[in-house]
């Protein structure tokens, strides 16, 4: 199908273009819509929110399950009603693996994979010349990689996340992010660190590493913690670590959580995913839950105030009543501070879709919501356990009538009330008590 008839000239008339993003899925994506909003500030353009009536509205699009396909659909065409005169570019991991198929949903322009989409800024010439909708979607490439020029759009913001990883060795057979980010690969350690130099004279506080498995980051010589000791020496106040593997950590980084003169926050995010042996092996995860129980049980005695998470797929095919039950106390004996809970979905070329035994969805949607409240119970628990305790904040945004709010090292939101301005300050908080799954508390 034709392009729209459209045209945006940079002219005394329309001196800056506008851009939005929408962007769905994972804190990778998140990342890299940051990057691609940089990297269009470079190219002229103004980055607007979804509503204010951007010239160039882009779709970062997730498709880990089948249901993540139907958003970004229902996204785009949503997208496109509210604004009938703008250009339409869908990238990333749905573009990567059906980029045809976005092509022909209509009143698409530019079709972009997760090669290609960082350079996004590059391709509009091609688009504004109209005719066809491009469409690059090419093969990813195994080399490490460098960022141009990203961090720059991150003025006034204390936290910032940067992608350190992508891609995945590991086929989980429920999964299907290997074939749309390819093999596992790492950013090269000088250009992040030069990225962070500019973060820091920025003013920002916290990095967030990010990467598909990030544990798995290997840029030569300088394995993960290699990477973790480089920006603590760098100066960086605060590092954490996003979503991790358990199996691609060892205990060597208890220590560092633990040393309060290293930057590495007391956190860790390890997805499970199951607590039956059985249906793991079927997930094609290489660990038991005693494996898991007993890294995370080495991980809290270690680490004091450590803060635990977890991800949980309930209702995975094969998994029936006795399978559920087990594994559900068996969550609730670990030391977990929340727990994600995603139920089975099928995602057809994922080699779990045909596998036997398939949960129904009124099932697996009944086990979603008991332990979506088991996550809550601990929650509130991990927030009553902290007070009396004094943490470092955060604090990133004030709330009606001096409500400060902000996240202490082990990621429990915390509110303090002040006058002062606290904003990207990293303060002492003796923590009073607590509500529903927050610390309230009054600065030292």
């Amino acid at each position: 199908m034709p392009c729209k008839p459209y045209n945006l000239p940079i002219t005394q008339a329309n001196p800056m273009p506008k851009a939005c993003f929408h962007t769905l899925g994972c804190r990778l994506n998140q990342t890299e819509s940051s990057l691609m909003a940089h990297a269009l500030m470079q190219a002229g353009y103004e980055i607007v929110e979804l509503h204010e009536g951007a010239d160039l509205c882009v779709i970062n699009t997730c498709t880990v399950t089948g249901q993540s396909d139907q958003k970004s659909r229902q996204s785009i065409r949503a997208i496109q009603r509210a604004n009938p005169s703008a250009l339409i570019a869908v990238v990333g991991c749905m573009s990567q693996l059906a980029g045809e198929e976005v092509a022909e949903l209509g009143g698409v322009d530019l079709v972009l994979g997760n090669q290609e989409k960082l350079n996004i800024a590059n391709y509009l010439p091609q688009v504004l010349a109209g005719g066809e909708p491009v469409i690059q979607v090419g093969e990813i490439s195994r080399a490490d990689f460098t960022i141009a020029g990203a961090g720059q759009h991150l003025l006034g913001q204390t936290r910032a996340n940067l992608k350190m990883q992508d891609g995945c060795d590991f086929h989980c057979s429920f999964c299907i992010i290997p074939q749309a980010r390819g093999r596992s690969r790492s950013r090269e350690l000088g250009d992040a660190l030069a990225e962070l130099e500019g973060l820091l004279r920025r003013g920002v506080q916290e990095v967030v590493l990010t990467g598909v498995n990030l544990g798995t980051y290997q840029n030569g010589a300088h394995g993960f913690l290699d990477l973790c000791d480089a920006f603590s020496q760098a100066g960086l106040p605060r590092l954490r670590i996003s979503s991790i593997e358990p199996t691609t950590l060892g205990p060597e980084v208890f220590g560092r959580m633990a040393d309060t003169g290293h930057a590495l926050l007391p956190y860790l995010h390890l997805p499970l995913q199951a607590a039956n042996d059985e249906v793991l092996t079927a997930m094609r995860r290489h660990y038991t839950f005693a494996d898991y129980a007993r890294f995370v049980s080495q991980a809290a005695a270690a680490v004091p105030n450590l803060g635990l998470g977890s991800d949980l797929l309930t209702a995975f095919p094969g998994e029936g009543e006795p399978q559920f039950e087990e594994g559900y106390n068996r969550v609730a004996s670990l030391p977990l501070q929340y727990i994600h809970v995603f139920p089975f979905a099928r995602r057809e070329g994922a080699r779990a879709a045909n596998l036997p035994h398939q949960v129904p969805p009124a099932e697996a949607a009944k086990r979603a919501e008991r332990l979506r409240l088991l996550s809550d119970q601990k929650r509130a628990a991990f927030a009553q356990s902290q007070i009396g305790k004094q943490v470092k904040v955060l604090f990133e945004d004030n709330g009606k009538g001096g409500l400060w709010q902000g996240y202490a090292e082990n990621y429990l939101r915390v509110q303090v009330n002040s006058n002062a301005n606290l904003q990207g300050q990293i303060k002492g908080v003796n923590l009073t008590a607590a509500q529903g799954h927050r610390g309230l508390g009054e600065l030292v």
